[in-house]
């Protein structure tokens, strides 16, 4: 395809031909004018006397005096008048000349100086466009930070640069996430491969391969759990393109609650729900939203203690709605929380010892391990429709995670 003008070469034509049109308008407005003029000035009857217009003055009457003409400048036969109409035309053809000159002389120094405008103004383009070029994954880090007026330029400046911030933030964001999802996956696939080497031996007993089995499915569920909890959070962070309805989040509500009942069940954790009566209708994906509060409940359940107890509570208000869930615990500190919704953070103990409950070897009630993506998924959704989540600790122990549903979209049914 065929390279366009550059915006220089078209401001420097731009102004030279607005020059020339306004140049040549205005020449032509004044050689006609004068043309007019002049040819209404010198205007002569027969005897070749002049009678002058009352634009150039009071007209007066042709003199009674007799026509003293030189002997050598005979007039005959009104030969004066035909030779001042010689020299109007003479002049007006010198006059079209010097415009014609006039106007392609406007019109290159128009056209240079538009050069010269257009390359001085345009002169901070060329920089944002280098360093756009010059940026890659790897300078994420450079900024334009272009200096001078307050004008467009600088503006456009400004939100490049903020564009840069966000994917410089998202890139980061994408790698530590990428290492810690390897990390992640590189567990269980060692385990794996210890037990198969350790426990799979060829003089094993009939023991040894049960207990290999055993290990081999726990870990074979951990990397499953591991790998969809890794599609549900890429399919949350691509957003909801128009996938929306209504729905009950009450109903919800109580089909996670009863969903989860078995595992709670098991770990010997009571769950209490405070759902309220009255049915709260709410524009959201279905799926994503049942994910969202699946994952609240098992990671209230995963992070409790024997005999604790987790509480579900929908409040709704003039300013929305909001979904409540605590549960009890050890202590956790206000630094740890405010991470939690990053891939991979587990909550730790502000009191515990290596070992220790909540701490990364020790014990859980439940048995079972998180692919520590819980939250990550939570805070996920809850971005993608708008929601807010916030994580806070809880008084005596635990945790306590709220999402709050701004009025638009949620009316009671």
């Amino acid at each position: 395809m065929r390279r366009g003008w550059s915006l220089r070469t078209r401001t420097a034509l731009a102004f030279a031909l607005t020059s020339m049109a306004l140049t040549a308008a205005a020449i032509v407005f004044v050689t006609l004018g004068s043309q007019h003029a002049i040819t209404e000035l010198v205007v002569g009857d027969g005897d070749g006397r002049v009678a002058v217009t009352p634009a150039a003055g009071p007209a007066t009457e042709p003199s009674a005096a007799p026509d003293r003409r030189s002997a050598d400048a005979p007039d005959v036969g009104g030969t004066s008048e035909v030779g001042r109409v010689a020299v109007v035309s003479a002049v007006a053809a010198l006059q079209w000349q010097w415009s014609a000159l006039g106007i392609a002389v406007a019109g290159v120094v128009a056209g240079g100086t538009g050069w010269l405008l257009s390359r001085r103004m345009l002169a901070p383009l060329d920089r944002i466009a280098a360093t756009a070029e010059r940026i890659s994954a790897s300078t994420l880090h450079e900024r334009i930070a272009l200096a001078g007026p307050d004008d467009e330029l600088r503006r456009l400046s400004r939100t490049i640069d903020g564009l840069l911030d966000r994917l410089d933030t998202a890139f980061a964001s994408q790698r530590r996430f990428v290492a810690q999802a390897s990390h992640e996956l590189r567990t269980p696939l060692a385990v794996q491969r210890a037990t198969i080497q350790i426990g799979l031996q060829d003089d094993a007993d009939g023991r040894d391969l049960a207990a290999a089995r055993a290990e081999l499915l726990e870990q074979n569920r951990r990397t499953e759990h591991l790998v969809e909890s890794l599609l549900v959070l890429a399919e949350a962070e691509r957003g909801l393109d128009g996938r929306t309805s209504d729905v009950d989040l009450r109903a919800l509500v109580d089909e996670a609650v009863a969903g989860t009942a078995s595992t709670a069940h098991g770990a010997g954790v009571r769950v209490r729900s405070s759902t309220g009566a009255d049915p709260v209708r709410l524009r959201c994906e279905p799926v994503l939203t049942r994910q969202l509060l699946r994952n609240l409940l098992d990671n209230a359940i995963e992070y409790n203690v024997p005999g604790g107890v987790v509480g579900v509570a929908v409040e709704g208000d003039a300013g929305g709605c909001v979904v409540r869930v605590d549960n009890t615990g050890p202590e956790l500190d206000a630094a740890v929380v405010a991470t939690l919704t990053q891939p991979f953070r587990r909550a730790v103990a502000a009191d515990a010892g290596p070992g220790g409950p909540g701490s990364p070897g020790g014990p859980r009630p439940s048995g079972r391990r998180h692919s520590g993506l819980g939250l990550s998924i939570v805070e996920a959704v809850a971005q993608a429709h708008g929601w807010q989540v916030t994580l806070a600790p809880r008084a005596g122990g635990g945790l306590v995670v709220a999402v709050r549903v701004p009025p638009v979209g949620v009316s009671p049914m």
